[in-house]
């Protein structure tokens, strides 16, 4: 859970795992994790810190990951989860955490729904669920006000700006949010666009399409565009942050100049700098390059 909700966050999936003492299995392999007393230990591993490219998303994103980890524990828990400074009254929404020997069944009856709504609000597919799944227990629909939205599920702040043909700058000030991270029921304000009687709508931003290669990453992509992590996800509603070669990905498209280099195939820096006659230091410096590779496609500043 915790790993899924970093990953939402923007962080790039690695894997859980634990490590067991070789002494004895029955232990844990790390001394802090082990001498902790009746408690349920995790360590997270964000980054490294001597990894330029970790430090730099550690210092721009580190405290949406962290929100991740608080809401992966409070649905552990069985908590209701509501996000930093927003009124929880108005957030409240009736859920139930799946534990250890539940059904469908057992659940109905417990909470007086039936089967089929159960499966309808939550969008299950045969019987089957799972240790740790949250199950929305009333119907989630979009209020009547039109100054205020439900999130449903697949929104994002990304489609939920365009329905309303709003800058998704407008919804996280007008609800205070302090990350990208939405929850289904959550109650969002929606800012009043109609000031003014002449006031023009938001022109819908143009984008380009980025064909994923062999050694991308979320993490890659978005930082050769300029772009957030969490931003580029929203963008591309992505669920499944594990991309696949030749997968399409929307990226704001970008007003090309005289300053910029698009590397073909063939190009190797040393080319690239020979052609412009510029240093190849100077060229890795200018773009923050911390090797010589490059990928077609690649825009570089010159």
């Amino acid at each position: 859970m915790i790993l899924d909700n970093i990953g939402n966050s923007g962080q790039i999936k690695r894997k859980t795992y634990q490590r067991r003492l070789p002494e004895n299995p029955n232990k844990d392999y790390y001394y802090i994790l082990r001498e902790t007393g009746n408690v349920e230990p995790v360590l997270i591993e964000y980054g490294f810190i001597d990894n330029s490219q970790d430090a730099n998303k550690l210092n721009n994103y580190l405290d949406n990951y962290a929100e991740g980890v608080v809401k992966a524990i409070t649905e552990y828990l069985g908590y209701n989860y509501f996000l930093p400074n927003q009124n929880n009254e108005s957030e409240a929404q009736d859920y139930y955490i799946v534990k250890k020997g539940d059904t469908l069944y057992s659940i109905s009856k417990k909470f007086n729904i039936s089967i089929d709504n159960l499966k309808q609000i939550n969008n299950i597919i045969g019987n089957n669920i799972s240790e740790g799944q949250k199950l929305y227990l009333t119907n989630i629909e979009q209020n009547n006000d039109n100054n205020t939205y439900i999130v449903k599920k697949g929104d994002t702040l990304y489609s939920i700006a365009k329905q309303f043909n709003l800058k998704i700058e407008d919804i996280i000030k007008e609800n205070k949010l302090n990350g990208n991270i939405l929850d289904i029921g959550q109650l969002l304000l929606i800012p009043n666009k109609s000031n003014g009687e002449n006031e023009e709508p938001i022109v819908e931003e143009e984008y380009d399409i980025y064909i994923v290669q062999k050694g991308d990453s979320l993490w890659k992509i978005a930082r050769e565009n300029n772009i957030p992590v969490p931003e580029l996800i929203e963008m591309n509603n992505l669920n499944d942050l594990t991309l696949q070669i030749n997968q399409k990905l929307l990226i704001p498209k970008k007003n090309k100049d005289n300053n910029t280099y698009i590397v073909k195939r063939g190009d190797t820096l040393w080319s690239i700098a020979k052609k412009l006659n510029i240093d190849v230091n100077e060229l890795k410096k200018l773009n923050n390059l911390e090797s010589n590779l490059l990928s077609i496609g690649q825009e570089l500043i010159i």
